[in-house]
C-alpha cells in the first residue's frame, strides 16, 4: 500500500464562517477523516492560514519539509488556498526539481464542511493521484484535472465555478479518469534537486499605456508586463536602460493569457534588446516566472548564470 504525506496550510478547503467571514481552521487531519482513501496516509499542519498571507518563507518551510521527509513516503499531498496556490505549485517546482515521487497541491473553491462542496471530491482525487505509482513531479489536481505545477494560473474567483483554474499552452493538462486508465504513462528519469531559498529582490511592474516605471531601490530582478508578444515602449528604453546599468535584470513579460512573448517580432522589442540586455519569459505564466527568476536570483552569481537558470527549464538542468 502507498504511503502518502498529507501536509495541510489552511485555504477555503479548511474554512469555517467567523466573525468577519470565512477563516481556516480546521487541521488538516479532520479533513482526511472525512473521506475515504486507498492508501496509508499520515497527516502534518504545517500552517493554517489564508493563501493571501502566504510568502516566499512559506513555500521554503514546505519544500524543507518535504525534503526532510521524502525517504520516508511515496507521494505527497499539500492543501493550500487557491487564490496563491499557482504561485506556491511553480515555488516548488523550482526548490524541488525533477522530484520521482508526487507533490501535489489541491483546495476547493467551498469550504469542507459546506453543503454541494467541491472539497471531498478535489482532496481525495489529488490523494488518487499521489497514490499512482506513475505519479511524479510538481502536480496541482482540481475538479477532476491534473495540471502541470509550472504553467498554471487561477482564471475565475467565482465559488460557483467547477474549474478556477487555467493552463497556458505550454502546460500537459490532463484529466484524472484518463490518467489513471491509462496503461503508462511518462516515466521518471534523472536524479532529483533540492534548493532552500527563494529571492525577495524581485518585482513585477504591470505596464499601462503612459506609466513610468518606479522601481524598490532593492530591486535585482524586475519583470516588466508589457503587451502583446513583449516590448519596451520608447518613452521607458531610457529608465530601463538606467535598470540594466545598474546590474538589475530585466524580464519582459505579457499581459496576456496566451502565446507568450516574442521579443524580436516587433521593433519596439527588438530594438529595445539591441539599447539593454533583456530577457523574456516566452510561455512562462507570471506565477511561473516569479518563481524561477526568485529562485535563480537566490542560486545565480552574476548575470550570465542568472539568465541561464532563468531560461532553461527547471526539470532540464
Amino acid at each position: 500500500m502507498r504511503k502518502l504525506l498529507v501536509i495541510g496550510t489552511g485555504g477555503t478547503i479548511s474554512c469555517v464562517n467567523g466573525e468577519n467571514g470565512l477563516e481556516p481552521s480546521f487541521p488538516v487531519s479532520e479533513l482526511i477523516a472525512r473521506i475515504n482513501v486507498p492508501c496509508d496516509i499520515q497527516t502534518e499542519q504545517l500552517f493554517n492560514i489564508d493563501s493571501t498571507n502566504m510568502t516566499p518563507r512559506h513555500w521554503e518551510q514546505l519544500a524543507r519539509r518535504i525534503r526532510e521527509r521524502y525517504d520516508e513516503f511515496d507521494g505527497f499531498v499539500i492543501t493550500h488556498g487557491t487564490d496563491t496556490m499557482a504561485y506556491a505549485a511553480a515555488s516548488l517546482a523550482c526548490l524541488i526539481q525533477n522530484s520521482r515521487k508526487p507533490i501535489v497541491f489541491t483546495g476547493s473553491m467551498l469550504p469542507m464542511t459546506a453543503e454541494n462542496s467541491d472539497a471531498p471530491k478535489n482532496l481525495r482525487d489529488a490523494i488518487v493521484f499521489a497514490a499512482d505509482e506513475r505519479a511524479f513531479g510538481v502536480k496541482l489536481v482540481f475538479s477532476g484535472t491534473v495540471y502541470d505545477g509550472k504553467y498554471v494560473s487561477k482564471s475565475d474567483s467565482s465559488v460557483s465555478t467547477p474549474f478556477p483554474f487555467c493552463e497556458t499552452d505550454s502546460g500537459t493538462l490532463e484529466k484524472l479518469d484518463i490518467f489513471l486508465a491509462q496503461e503508462s504513462t511518462q516515466k521518471h528519469d534523472g536524479k532529483t534537486r533540492f534548493y532552500e531559498h527563494l529571492s525577495d529582490d524581485v518585482f513585477l511592474v504591470k505596464l499601462i499605456p503612459g506609466q513610468r516605471l518606479y522601481v524598490p531601490e532593492n530591486a535585482k530582478a524586475v519583470i516588466l508586463e508589457s503587451y502583446g508578444a513583449g516590448g519596451v515602449p520608447d518613452y521607458l528604453l531610457g529608465e530601463v536602460a538606467e535598470l540594466t546599468n545598474k546590474g538589475v535584470y530585466v524580464i519582459i513579460a505579457t499581459q496576456c493569457a496566451y502565446g507568450g512573448t516574442r521579443l524580436y517580432e516587433y521593433e519596439v522589442g527588438r530594438y529595445a534588446a539591441k539599447v539593454c540586455p533583456l530577457l523574456e519569459t516566452g510561455k512562462m505564466t507570471i506565477e511561473y516566472a516569479a518563481a524561477k527568476a526568485r529562485w535563480a536570483l537566490a542560486h545565480s552569481n552574476g548575470y550570465d548564470e542568472f539568465k541561464k537558470m532563468f531560461t532553461t527549464e527547471v526539470d532540464g538542468l
